[in-house]
């Protein structure tokens, strides 16, 4: 599933010391709880974790369009 390789991808930065990579995979991470949450439910399935990724990333560009 996604959310794992997300998990898994979050760990393996975390131990390279990627520091951009591990804060943007740890943000996604929460906010994929937060879904869960909303959802009552364990797990996303692969359609709700890339509808969770496209939100995140439609909110980033309209926030880099508001700055410029």
């Amino acid at each position: 599933m996604l959310a794992d390789q997300i998990n898994k991808d979050y760990i393996q930065a975390m131990k390279n010391r990627e520091t951009v990579k591990s804060a943007t995979l740890n943000f996604l991470r929460s906010q994929l709880k937060y879904v869960m949450i909303d959802l009552k439910q364990n797990t996303l399935d692969d359609a709700q974790t890339l509808s969770v990724i496209k939100k995140q990333i439609k909110q980033r560009q309209d926030s880099i369009a508001q700055y410029e």
